[in-house]
């Protein structure tokens, strides 16, 4: 069975991301060690301040990451450009053509995870998570952030129109 190119990509640039945003999210909460042996859900040093925050920088960046890349790949022709028309109004095809603005807007989609689980989390009563098990939560968490956001934002992109370079042709001044 052959895989496209713009699913091989996808695939690559996905499992990248997740790997690469699990290994900065768990070197980010060593560096930032200011959790005891339990880590409470709520409060100024909790999970919730933690997994927010995160998701919105890191789905940002992200976005932003995937986006260039992918429409590099489109310049360099390794991948295929998607012919949609913004006509469908599917949520990717809502989301904005530029560059920050979609990675502002799937960085807050991170943040509505986040917020998900954070409630999850509630409704089962659980108050505070040993840090061990918090840590297990969190790359969870980094992996579906990192593959969500990233799909998101190359399907986006390969909708998107590229700039082509514009080649200006000279009148010869001879004739």
């Amino acid at each position: 069975m052959v895989i496209s190119k713009n699913y091989r990509f996808l695939l690559r640039l996905a499992i990248a991301m997740s790997v690469a945003t699990a290994v900065l999210g768990l070197l980010l909460l060593h560096l930032i060690g200011h959790h005891a042996q339990f880590v409470p859900l709520w409060g100024q040093e909790s999970m919730a301040t933690d997994l927010i925050v995160f998701s919105l920088g890191f789905g940002f960046m992200l976005s932003w990451t995937a986006t260039k890349m992918t429409r590099q790949a489109l310049q360099q022709k390794k991948v295929l450009p998607l012919h949609w028309h913004l006509k469908s109004q599917t949520l990717i095809d809502r989301l904005p053509a530029h560059t920050l603005h979609r990675a502002f807007m799937l960085g807050l989609a991170g943040v509505v995870l986040a917020g998900i689980m954070l409630l999850l989390i509630q409704l089962k009563h659980i108050e505070e998570m040993p840090y061990q098990e918090y840590l297990v939560l969190f790359v969870m968490h980094a992996v579906s952030l990192a593959a969500i956001v990233t799909v998101m934002a190359v399907y986006r992109a390969l909708g998107d129109q590229i700039p082509k370079h514009a080649v200006v042709e000279q009148k010869n001044p001879l004739g």
